[in-house]
């Protein structure tokens, strides 16, 4: 009998030809997506991980400036307990150097070291490299070729304080901590001779030291982490430095990465549904036009079982034979996406196949598939042999006939239409929920592009960046009200903040926390439920510093920084991804019961709209010689965005365009069947004198209004609930609140971008009743 079943599945394959098409392409593109998406979320932490053994990856890292305080740092690492093994060596960092990036110039901190040096930990060795070095050569991290497009050989220049350095590329370095512009600076490499001639040609305040450190339990790394930054910050340096975990450095380079994978696995769930929807419509449109077989069958001695399983076998065929292609074609599209994962991760993403995400992605398109072909198909339970070989009540139509023709004022084509559109009814629910889902989907990555590439205070807001033009890091002292009402003074200033760092902990958690005299002034609220420290007794956390010691708004917490505790209120909730969202906020006053003689070094510049960064920048040199770092904010906010934007933008062309091609598909799926279903209706209707082109119209018509319908439901959903979906997707970076920008003409275009694109898809598709005759239906 299972042979019967076979032949029973194969034949229904044969008279559905193009539904079966049109379904097998819809699996294959779901299957393809979810594949990717799957693919690098089952990879990415274990990549990084086996990455970081492969290339000797220290668990700790430290660069500072080279000062007397150094022999302090070397012995507090060697005698920590658990220290396996440590060095030292000469750094130089280039702080806010512009750099060539592709077709753009962007900000970042160049740490650069000596390719020639022995180092035990992290060694220099290159992904790629020219067969002879010389000593004008440079080697950049390996994002520098997947996503700005350089090559072995290619000339690369930077400006640093009005100095351009030009060399040429002599390989590229996978860096998994400083590989990308996530975690502050970029290393970079000089073989030993162009190393000592930028060396000389610096200043002293470039002279830096990078300590490695790795330890027998890396669960202490954390630990020593913050005693180190308490030493170096106790030290009074006013220069940049960074004390970095390894996993902190992986986790803050691939949560763009994750952001995007999500989206993709939504996207494709989103894919697999619409296909689910058209399984659903195509059985009981099978049941329908074979009511009368089924009843034969039935007549025969077939069980109910039996037929179902016919219809199980075909559509379980038919998703696995599309998902089969769907995963070699993933397999093809990898390196693409490969490329943007080693720019966000600083890493070559190996092409190797995934048999783990391809098995999870046919299992679980085929057992979807299989339940909803099963729950589908239980109506040929209720049919019996007599009503079915009868076509009896079951297929009459008992509805109202809400536009009799004989009554309406409407012209009659558009009558006709309005008749065909009441019919489908359920046929017409499927359509608005696909082309809604999908137009969410499309509306949602538009608003995440214009949030990138348009207004990105959401985005920056999100990072946890504060949005002044400049900041003014003072060299040595402390700022003085003089030095602040003269920045002030200037024209084109429209107002100053200060806003510091220091490094603190509350029950062995550490965090960054953030100092202000008045929060009141600053442009980033990061505050998401209470509000920001008022008084000198407050302190508002993160939120997942909040689930991390188990404390929330109203309770009190010690606070550690430099040895020193006090208790505090937790006046506030805040989010951001920046220094994985570990960062606490607290007022001038407020750390001063700790630390007496905290004096603020920093401030924050806002200038007025048109201003010139670069000029300002001059102008403050001139009046304030030698006694401020300078940093181009808006610089450093446009090298951030600027490797995530690309990547936004290539999954915005994608979901648009993969999101046309299936609203095609469903409504060549829903036209042919329409056509086939009144076909001696249209033939009638020829006969009568209707064109071809009349008919069309009265196809199209009748679909568009359910088009425009789902169209504007998923507009508005995406529109208005856009905010939610982002903040599902970051919740366990533990980002809680955001407001994205909304361009609604991109929305408005958009959208109507989809209508005629369905339009011109009706159109040519109900051409087919061109080919219908009065003639042809006479000799059939």
């Amino acid at each position: 009998m299972s042979s019967v079943q076979s032949k029973l599945a194969w034949s229904n394959i044969r008279k559905r030809k193009s539904s079966t098409a049109t379904l097998s392409l819809l699996i294959l593109l779901a299957v393809l997506l979810l594949n990717i998406g799957l693919s690098v979320t089952l990879k990415l932490n274990s990549f990084q991980e086996d990455k970081m053994t492969e290339l000797q990856t220290p668990d700790l890292i430290a660069y500072f400036e080279n000062d007397r305080h150094l022999k302090e740092y070397e012995s507090l690492v060697e005698s920590y307990p658990t220290t396996e093994k440590w060095e030292n060596e000469p750094a130089i960092l280039l702080n806010d150097a512009a750099l060539e990036y592709g077709q753009t110039d962007t900000t970042s901190s160049l740490l650069i070291l000596n390719s020639d040096l022995q180092r035990t930990m992290a060694p220099f060795r290159p992904a790629s490299q020219l067969e002879h070095i010389t000593s004008d050569m440079i080697f950049l991290p390996y994002m520098f070729h997947v996503s700005a497009g350089y090559n072995l050989g290619d000339s690369y220049s930077f400006n640093y304080e009005k100095n351009k350095y030009t060399y040429t590329i002599g390989g590229f370095i996978e860096e998994p901590i400083l590989g990308t512009l996530s975690n502050g600076s970029l290393k970079v490499f000089l073989p030993d001779k162009a190393y000592k001639d930028l060396d000389g040609r610096i200043g002293k305040e470039a002279h830096f030291n990078l300590l490695s450190v790795n330890l027998t339990d890396s669960t202490k790394v954390e630990k020593l982490s913050q005693s180190l930054e308490d030493q170096i910050s106790a030290s009074g340096t006013r220069n940049m430095f960074s004390v970095m975990s390894a996993e902190s450095g992986v986790t803050g380079n691939r949560i763009f990465v994750s952001i995007l994978t999500a989206i993709l696995i939504a996207f494709a769930l989103i894919m697999v549904v619409i296909s689910l929807i058209v399984i659903r419509f195509q059985i009981l449109g099978h049941i329908e036009d074979n009511l009368l077989n089924i009843g034969v069958l039935k007549a025969n001695g077939f069980t109910s079982w039996q037929i179902i399983g016919a219809l199980l076998l075909q559509f379980t065929s038919i998703s696995i034979l599309a998902a089969i292609p769907g995963i070699a074609v993933s397999t093809l599209v990898m390196p693409f996406a490969g490329n943007l994962i080693s720019a966000s991760v600083g890493l070559i993403w190996p092409a190797s196949f995934g048999m783990l995400s391809a098995v999870l992605s046919l299992l679980i398109i085929t057992g979807m598939v299989l339940l909803v072909a099963f729950l589908s198909s239980k109506r040929i339970r209720t049919i019996t042999p007599i009503a079915a070989l009868q076509s009896g009540i079951l297929t009459h139509n008992f509805k109202r006939n809400r536009i009799p023709l004989e009554q309406s004022r409407l012209s009659l084509q558009f009558a006709l239409s309005l008749k065909s559109l009441i019919r489908q009814t359920k046929q017409n629910v499927m359509i608005v929920i696909i082309v809604a889902g999908l137009t969410f989907s499309c509306i949602f990555c538009s608003i995440l592009n214009f949030n990138f590439k348009g207004d990105t205070t959401a985005i920056l807001k999100l990072v946890g960046i504060e949005q002044s033009s400049l900041l003014l890091v003072l060299k040595s002292g402390v700022v003085q009200e003089d030095m602040i009402s003269e920045v002030e003074s200037m024209k084109e200033v429209k107002k100053t903040s200060l806003l510091d760092s220091k490094v603190a902990s509350i029950l062995d958690t550490n965090f960054l926390l953030r100092i202000s005299d008045d929060f009141s002034k600053m442009e980033t609220e990061t505050v998401y439920k209470g509000r920001q420290p008022k008084y000198d007794n407050e302190i508002a956390i993160s939120g997942i510093i909040s689930k991390q010691i188990g404390k929330t708004i109203g309770d009190e917490v010690r606070v550690t920084s430099n040895s020193v505790t006090e208790s505090y209120l937790i006046s506030g909730l805040s989010q951001q991804i920046n220094q994985l969202g570990m960062v606490a906020t607290m007022t001038e006053e407020g750390v001063k019961r700790m630390l007496p003689d905290f004096a603020p070094s920093t401030l924050n510049v806002y200038l007025k709209e048109g201003s010139n960064e670069n000029t300002i920048i001059q102008e403050l040199e001139k009046r304030f010689p030698g006694q401020w770092t300078i940093t181009n904010l808006q610089d450093v906010q446009d090298s951030v965005l600027s490797t995530f934007s690309s990547a936004v933008s290539s999954m915005t062309a994608v979901i648009t365009v993969v999101t046309i091609i299936v609203v095609s598909l469903i409504l060549y799926l829903v036209i042919k069947t329409l056509i086939l279903k009144r076909k001696k209706e249209f033939g009638i209707l020829k006969g009568m004198g209707y064109t071809t082109f009349n008919l069309m119209t009265q196809i199209t018509f009748s679909l568009l209004p359910v088009i425009t319908v789902g169209v504007l439901l998923g507009s508005v959903l995406g529109y208005f609930y856009s905010d939610t979906t982002f903040v599902l997707l970051l919740s366990n970076l533990g980002i809680y609140n955001i407001q994205l920008a909304v361009s609604l003409p991109q929305v408005l275009l958009l959208s109507v971008a989809i209508i005629i694109v369905a339009y011109v898809v009706s159109m040519l598709v109900a051409r087919r009743i061109k080919k219908i005759s009065v003639y042809g239906l006479i000799m059939e």
